[in-house]
């Protein structure tokens, strides 16, 4: 069993916490004092920001699972405490996103399962990223030799 996800403990618990804290003690202090009471908006951008943080993080990290790995023939993807196995010929696609922060490894399954029928992951960091990941390139050809066996 080895595991092909990247650790997401920053992108999924602190960063949000340093977005969404940075507003709090922004909008604070600012009403402390009294710049708010001056202009709309230093209550209207704290606000904006919020919403926009909320949406970001909702579409692009905490729909990450936690950790993926690679057990042969299949891969098992765990998120908090629900589990799903998914053998190597029930994957459709995967898509893979190298120009993102954090990387996303998109994988579209024919069945649905407890986490869903679009699994998506991070692969492990890497210091040059402008190139295709290795894990992705055997990923898919895996996937393909099992679809075709």
């Amino acid at each position: 069993m080895k595991k092909i996800s990247g650790s997401n403990v920053y992108f999924k618990k602190v960063l949000p916490v340093f977005w969404f804290g940075f507003l709090a003690f922004f909008t604070v202090t600012s009403f402390a004092s009294g710049a708010a009471c001056n202009s709309v908006m230093f209550l209207i951008m704290p606000i904006l920001m919020a919403v926009f943080g909320y949406v970001l993080f909702k579409k692009l990290v905490w729909d990450l699972v936690d950790e993926v790995y690679d057990l042969g023939n299949e891969l098992l993807f765990k998120k908090g405490n629900l589990e799903q196995r998914i053998n190597l010929r029930d994957i459709v696609n995967i898509d893979y996103s190298q120009m993102s922060s954090p990387e996303r490894i998109v994988v579209n399954v024919r069945y649905e399962g407890p986490l869903g029928k679009e699994l998506v992951f991070n692969p492990p960091a890497r210091f040059f990223r402008f190139s295709k990941s290795p894990l992705i390139k055997e990923l898919i050809e895996r996937v393909d030799r099992a679809r075709n066996t």
